[in-house]
């Protein structure tokens, strides 16, 4: 009792082991998400977002006219001029300006006086980086050298793979931005789609591997008519592997410009991913905690737990990927480790305590039921025949007993006598095993069998196989007879009684030796029908009204009348086996 107490503890206890290793299993919430990307597969690009790429055609001299990287900045705005005659709605430099142009102060003009009547159409980068220098890690903000332009910063989140994951919210740029002086430019992204920045991070929804968004090369900005720009956000950054600017996404290796260009788009048509507030994430898994310790407490078997804790791992899975399909983040690893972790150690401890009740059961009753009847007992779960107590049910009983055989057994020797009798009640079990019936003990030369426990399978069904038990008694008998009979020995007699009734089954004695049995009036009955048997030696099997009108179409009998029978309130309708019908 305190094992199962103790273990009922441990169990419940587990369902709070995920919640504490909750920040460490954010690397299985990481690949969860990847693996979904993965699975969804890539999805249809956005009408409204395009990408003008720095590609390796563009900076191919034999291919361009623009040469290598980098660029004079008065080009990159001569291009961005060309698609904002077109009709952009606006352009995205994904390329960050710092300090003066390389290519001196005249080019830095260029770029203004280029770009000037579209100054509130266009957006700058600024980016973060981090140097070690020795042994200290630095952070230099890098704006562009032109602080008229709304500037954005190009930053994103990664997982702890190192994969690209979110925009970055508030709180987290606020961090990231604390040792530099106000004011803190916003996330590209965001200014880029025009939304407000939220305090949590907006996961990216990855549109696909790189290459699935068309990318238009800088080199045929002249050659595409005014309707591939027109009322659209073109982004305006590097793709080509040989300048570095890769990141890994779930779909593999991508431009920074493709990252950029799904977090514009997932932004600018609602899609993304936000995680719940810490409200609402705390009363979700208090409610699983809940369910989880609910269902799991209610089997009572070890298969019953383990197909529970396969349902609520189901549940679990499917509510995580329907949130991250409506775009909200769920710490799945948790939700689907509470149930395992919990269901595992309760389903271990049952399977623990079933196997020993099996063997307990294997010794109390292997060579006292049917091996079926031993596997249908098995199969069913119940316990009532492994505890100590009893409960009421159903049944048949069946009493025979030797006419006569008392006084006989007074002159015999012991060894003849115990033999006689093993080979008598050799002869009467075997009928009782093979119709699934109980054999619940043997009293002197009596013996007491019961029909439908620990197994019920129906009055009827349970009835007739009482009577065809008796009646193969009877046959094998006769058969004892005649080999007695050649030996010398005088023929036995029996008297059977049957009825059908309410038992108290259940186990009798101690911890130490446990009996299977049933007691009640039902049982006395059939006994008293036994000895009723003496009044009748042309009927050996007697059965109550009760049993006939189970299977009045089934028998053939002999009214006896009723009788009163000792301990017994009212006269009690007595029928006399012949046979079963199907035997005429």
């Amino acid at each position: 009792m305190i094992r199962r107490h103790l273990v009922a503890s441990l169990w419940r206890a587990s369902l709070l082991l995920p919640l504490a290793l909750l920040p460490l299993l954010t690397r299985l919430d990481a690949t969860g998400r990847q693996l979904l990307f993965q699975w969804r597969g890539p999805i249809q690009p956005p009408d409204d977002v395009v990408l003008l790429g720095i590609d390796e055609a563009s900076l191919d001299p034999q291919l361009s006219d623009f040469g290598p990287w980098p660029w004079p900045r008065a080009l990159q705005a001569e291009l961005a001029r060309a698609v904002l005659r077109k009709g952009a709605r606006r352009v995205v430099f994904n390329i960050v300006h710092v300090g003066p142009s390389s290519f001196g102060l005249s080019d830095d003009r260029a770029f203004q006086d280029a770009l000037q009547p579209w100054q509130d159409r266009i957006v700058l980068s600024a980016s973060l980086v981090r140097q070690q220098l020795d042994g200290f890690e630095q952070v230099q903000l890098r704006r562009p050298w032109d602080a008229s332009y709304p500037v954005g910063l190009s930053a994103f989140s990664m997982n702890a793979f190192g994969v690209v994951q979110a925009v970055p919210g508030l709180a987290r740029l606020k961090g990231m931005l604390s040792a530099f002086p106000e004011p803190h430019p916003r996330p590209l992204a965001h200014l880029a789609a025009g939304v407000a920045s939220s305090p949590g991070d907006d996961g990216i929804d990855f549109l696909g591997p790189s290459g699935h968004v068309p990318v238009i090369p800088a080199w045929a900005v002249g050659t595409l008519s005014d309707d591939s720009w027109r009322d659209k956000t073109v982004i305006f950054g590097s793709t080509a592997p040989s300048l570095g600017d890769q990141l890994e996404t779930p779909f593999g290796q991508q431009s920074g410009s493709e990252v950029l260009l799904s977090a514009i788009a997932g932004l600018q048509s609602g899609r993304g991913f936000r995680s719940p507030d810490v409200s609402h994430l705390v009363a979700l898994m208090v409610i699983w905690l809940l369910l989880c310790q609910w269902r799991i407490a209610s089997p009572s078997t070890a298969l019953g737990t383990a197909i529970t804790t396969a349902a609520l791992e189901a549940l679990a899975t499917g509510f995580v990927v329907v949130a991250w399909f409506n775009g909200l983040w769920l710490p799945g690893a948790a939700l689907m480790l509470m149930p395992l972790v919990a269901g595992s150690l309760r389903a271990g401890d049952q399977f623990q305590r079933e196997s020993a009740q099996r063997r307990f059961l294997h010794s109390v009753l292997s060579r006292r039921v049917s091996p079926n009847l031993m596997r249908d007992m098995l199969r069913s779960g119940q316990d009532s025949w492994t505890r100590l107590g009893g409960r009421r049910e159903r049944c048949v009983v069946l009493f025979t007993d030797l006419v006569g055989f008392t006084a006989r057994s007074n002159v015999m020797d012991a060894e003849a006598l115990f033999g006689l009798l093993n080979r008598y009640f050799e002869a009467i079990a075997a009928p009782v095993l093979q119709e699934q019936g109980l054999l619940d003990k043997f009293i002197g030369d009596a013996l007491m069998a019961e029909f439908g426990v620990p197994v019920h399978r129906g009055d009827r069904a349970e009835a007739l196989a009482a009577v065809r038990a008796a009646l193969a008694m009877q046959a094998n008998l006769e058969t004892l007879n005649r080999e007695l009979e050649q030996e010398g020995v005088e023929p036995l007699r029996q008297g059977i009684g049957i009825h059908c009734g309410e038992v108290i089954a259940g186990n009798l004695g101690s911890s130490h030796r446990l009996e299977y049995t049933v007691i009640g009036a039902a049982v006395n009955l059939a006994s008293r029908l036994e000895s009723l048997t003496r009044q009748f030696p042309n009927y050996p099997v007697l059965m109550s009204g009760d049993v006939r009108d189970l299977i009045a179409e089934d028998v053939v009998v002999h009214d006896l009348g009723s009788h009163v029978v000792k301990g017994w309130p009212d006269p009690i309708a007595v029928f006399g086996l012949i046979s079963l019908r199907s035997d005429f």
